[in-house]
């Protein structure tokens, strides 16, 4: 454009641009800890990293691509990966909080032992296997979280998403309620010690991993955040063990005490020491594991010929971006019978992520939702004083959130004929009565 500077053209700004002049472009491009952490002939037990290519295993091996005779590979840890930990004192399934403290403190996890009643787990062992053969059957099974087998188009690890949506005892889970959980109280005394009680969940979804599937890379869950600090996690895991296991079904491999090692790294900088094997996670059936996200972690391989299932619900920080959106997410049924707890884990009842500036606190979305859902949800764009009287008094969304409500009556310079329209409007949803967090919760 004519008589634009020539400082603001992007001709000059990329010569004045050079790498080395760029703000923190050595931390944001360094790619670590993840270029060191899949450094081959590095790691203990890691020859090649703790990542697997399966277009790089031998040719000719009885499950193509997953080389499970090699010992120097991560994801094999029967041998001198056993041996490297056989004198530790690793987490063990219990019931006791001084001792599940210890080991989350000491080693990024603990179990829970347990933590689902026998009838808990077999309800939902049962909801989880009917919804994974019912998706299957309708083609809309989800499969990632692993590569495919050099022979195979998908991986052989099924996803179930958005699990509040897909039975009741899944949305106990989120809420803690022993209905579904009798060790929800337990579960969520240590996520509020680890993480404030303000977390929300990110996720909640069940992994189903099938024989043969190829292992996950190890990495953080909390690897989405660029730093760390020493102090405390960002993100903690629940998972919901629904089958006993262990190395031979491919038990969650984890590499203990990890947690403390990478975040004494200073951020964008590269892991200056080995870092121990991994081990397979060994718990029976409704056990619960707690794990934080600096922990290394990862899918095992399933070497057995029966599913694997496990749920894993992630909580994060109230500032973090949330994996699901799920006042997106959510059906319409679950939304509408939500407690207040529920509603402020999914974030529909923060200070963050609000509609048309409905951020402050209590501020439910769900009105917001709801309305778009019913193609009612108007938004307010350009308006001036002489606009027309029917854009002024347009049934804008904004005007049947929470805020809008209450300041309605004290707006004095609405218009007398807009403020009779909507005098004492009613929300197209009852708000849940009760604390957000019951029971000191």
């Amino acid at each position: 454009m004519p008589g634009v500077p020539v400082e603001f053209t992007p001709d000059y700004i990329a010569a004045a641009s050079p790498k080395e002049a760029q703000l923190y472009a050595g931390f944001l491009q360094s790619g670590e800890p993840y270029r060191s952490l899949y450094r081959r002939d590095f790691h203990t037990g890691a020859r090649g990293g703790f990542n697997h290519d399966p277009a790089k295993a031998p040719e000719g091996l009885p499950t193509p691509g997953i080389d499970l005779e090699d010992e120097g590979l991560y994801f094999n840890t029967s041998g001198a990966a056993r041996d490297y930990w056989k004198d530790a004192d690793l987490p063990k399934p219990v019931r006791d909080i001084a001792r599940l403290r210890q080991d989350l403190r000491t080693w990024g996890y603990c179990l829970i032992a347990e933590a689902l009643s026998a009838d808990q787990l077999a309800r939902m062992r049962r909801r989880v296997e009917e919804q994974a053969e019912a998706e299957r059957l309708a083609g809309l099974a989800v499969w990632q979280g692993a590569a495919p087998r050099p022979d195979e188009p998908l991986p052989r690890l099924q996803f179930i998403h958005c699990l509040v949506n897909k039975g009741e005892q899944f949305v106990q889970c989120v809420e803690h309620d022993p209905a579904g959980v009798q060790g929800g109280p337990v579960i969520e005394q240590l996520l509020n010690e680890t993480m404030g009680r303000d977390f929300l969940m990110s996720s909640f979804i069940a992994i189903i991993s099938h024989p043969g599937n190829n292992p996950q890379g190890l990495h953080m869950d909390q690897g989405t955040a660029p730093f760390h600090v020493a102090d405390a996690p960002f993100t903690v895991n629940t998972m919901f063990i629904l089958a006993d296991t262990s190395a031979h079904n491919g038990g969650t491999l984890v590499v203990p005490g990890s947690h403390r090692l990478l975040a004494d790294i200073p951020p964008g900088q590269p892991i200056d020491r080995p870092l121990p094997p991994a081990i397979n996670l060994e718990a029976p059936a409704g056990t619960v594991m707690i794990f934080e996200g600096r922990l290394l972690h990862g899918t095992g391989v399933n070497r057995s010929n029966d599913l694997r299932p496990i749920l894993v619900m992630n909580s994060v920080k109230p500032w973090m971006r949330q994996q699901e959106i799920h006042l997106m997410s959510t059906r319409r049924e679950v939304l509408e019978a939500a407690s207040s707890k529920l509603l402020y884990r999914l974030g529909a009842l923060t200070g963050y992520g609000g509609v048309e500036g409905a951020w402050n606190c209590p501020e439910h979305q769900v009105v917001q939702r709801l309305m778009m859902e019913d193609g009612r949800y108007r938004r307010i764009g350009e308006l001036r004083p002489d606009s027309p009287p029917e854009d002024l008094g347009a049934d804008y969304g904004w005007r049947h959130g929470d805020s809008a409500r209450r300041q309605a009556p004290h707006q004095p310079a609405t218009l007398a004929g807009i403020r009779e329209r909507y005098e004492g409007l009613e929300p197209p949803w009852r708000r849940p009565e009760g604390p957000k967090f019951p029971r000191g919760g």
